[in-house]
């Protein structure tokens, strides 16, 4: 009787754990869909964990990152955000399956603001170029 009530709860917890998540990625893709992005791709959760000694003692953590793909003027952008905090930013741009980096890019745009921002003269990440189309939605 006692396994089948642990089993029921384990059951039940892994059930709700698996709705919360989905539920952050939701909102998250509700947020970019606020923030003007039409066309958010499928949500996708990564765990970093994380092991700190104190003492004698280990202490263990995790955080979750939701990471989700827009399209802007034919630009594949990674935006991600921590799981149950607010705001986000843009991880990653997807050059012909390369990922180069864009230091200083700007954080919680909306989609207006990264228009703008891919048609002005600031320093662009290397592939920019063969990416990005003006004419583009």
């Amino acid at each position: 009787m006692k396994r089948r009530i642990i089993s029921a709860l384990l059951v039940l917890g892994g059930v709700a754990a698996l709705s919360a998540c989905a539920s952050n990625e939701d909102k998250f893709v509700a947020e970019l869909k606020a923030a003007g992005f039409s066309n958010p791709g499928e949500p996708s959760t990564e765990t970093a964990k994380k092991v700190k000694k104190v003492g004698k003692r280990t202490i263990k953590s995790s955080e979750k990152t939701i990471e989700v793909m827009v399209r802007v003027k034919g630009c594949d952008l990674e935006m991600a955000k921590t799981s149950g905090q607010s705001g986000y930013w843009l991880d990653e741009l997807h050059v012909n399956g390369q990922e180069p980096d864009w230091p200083g890019y700007p954080e919680n745009l909306k989609r207006d603001q990264v228009v703008k921002l891919l048609a002005d003269n600031s320093s662009k990440p290397d592939g920019f170029k063969s990416c990005y189309k003006p004419n583009e939605a």
